[in-house]
């Protein structure tokens, strides 16, 4: 008993040194953030308002946009300016993920839980405590677990696998997806309960090709954070380059733009931009599905789309049609639909 008293001492008097330690190192990590509010548009500048409106808020944030739109990048931002900036920050992609490979990162698992589990593990719940978790891609989390989750954020609770007993957790939850999730909820592949309860700060994350007028300023300072090659001094993009990238409809939004620089910045021989160096991956635009056609032309146009939308995952696409993936492949190539039909 005495041990424990005193081991209780320690932990209160270590405590505001241990604060203290980590104070300077959490500061330097909020000046790392990337700035997810570069430009001037008028469309930023109501997701920066709307940002430090909620900033110190403790409810759950949902996150809206296309692939590459800064979505992760604006998380973690919000996680470094707001109150829980001193504790963790971890983020798991849900996309693709089986129900036991998911159940088993974020709630962990004790030993013997199954074949492989030779000694328990914490799960990224556990870890992240007091934290913030970012989970992207969450229409993808298995139906059998969205409960789970929903407990988390209800109750504040959450079970190992294989455990017996409850565990109390303290988490911010940032979430992220690239479609509706209320489509998903009408067809019944998302829990309404979960859905209402992720969704209570919603922002949506403008693609690219809706602020024009924040391109030369996101292209330059993405030029400016390049690592710099071959002994080469500060690059640059010339007028004739940055018109080019004015035009470009950026499918893959930012994530796109930074790729097209970093090649251009290896391809320029001296330490401007120019347009020849400029090497665009064009995607074609999503397929018009032509109402007054054949029942046959309907239904490959149809296909065409959701693997375009799915980004090229025959898996979710199949799913989203409510059949096997065998029967997609089977229309796919009925219908002379290439594999890799919508992958960037």
């Amino acid at each position: 008993m005495e041990l424990a008293q005193l081991h209780s001492v320690l932990l209160r008097l270590l405590a505001p040194a241990k604060q203290a330690v980590r104070g300077p190192q959490a500061a330097g990590s909020v000046r790392e953030c990337l700035d997810p509010f570069l430009g001037s548009s008028a469309v930023i500048r109501q997701l920066r308002e709307l940002c430090s409106r909620v900033l110190a808020s403790e409810s759950p944030i949902l996150l809206q946009g296309e692939t590459g739109s800064g979505k992760g990048v604006l998380a973690r931002w919000m996680h470094c300016n707001g109150p829980r900036a001193n504790q963790p920050f971890l983020d798991l992609n849900c996309a693709g993920l089986s129900r036991e490979l998911l159940e088993s990162e974020l709630f962990g698992y004790e030993k013997g839980a199954f074949t492989s589990a030779v000694s328990a593990k914490q799960g990224l719940l556990e870890v992240a405590n007091r934290g913030t978790v970012f989970l992207d891609e969450i229409g993808d989390v298995d139906p059998q677990v969205q409960p789970k989750l929903l407990k988390v954020l209800e109750d504040h609770v959450f079970r190992r696998l294989g455990d017996v007993r409850d565990r109390a957790v303290d988490i911010r939850l940032i979430s992220a997806t690239h479609c509706e999730l209320l489509e998903l909820v009408r067809q019944q592949r998302f829990r309404s309960d979960l859905y209402f309860r992720v969704n209570i700060v919603f922002m949506r994350i403008p693609p690219l090709r809706e602020r024009v007028e924040d391109i030369h300023l996101i292209a330059r300072h993405l030029l400016c954070n390049l690592p710099c090659s071959n002994g080469r001094s500060q690059m640059r993009i010339d007028d004739a380059a940055m018109r080019a990238l004015e035009r470009y409809s950026w499918p893959g939004n930012i994530r796109e733009l930074r790729n097209v620089l970093e090649r251009a910045s290896l391809l320029a021989e001296h330490d401007i931009v120019k347009p020849e160096h400029l090497q665009f991956q064009s995607v074609p635009p999503p397929e018009v599905i032509p109402t007054g056609g054949t029942l046959k032309q309907m239904e490959q146009a149809y296909i065409k789309h959701v693997l375009l939308d799915e980004g090229g995952s025959v898996e979710r696409a199949a799913r989203r049609l409510g059949i096997p993936r065998s029967s997609l492949y089977n229309k796919m190539k009925r219908f002379a639909i290439p594999h890799g039909t919508g992958r960037q």
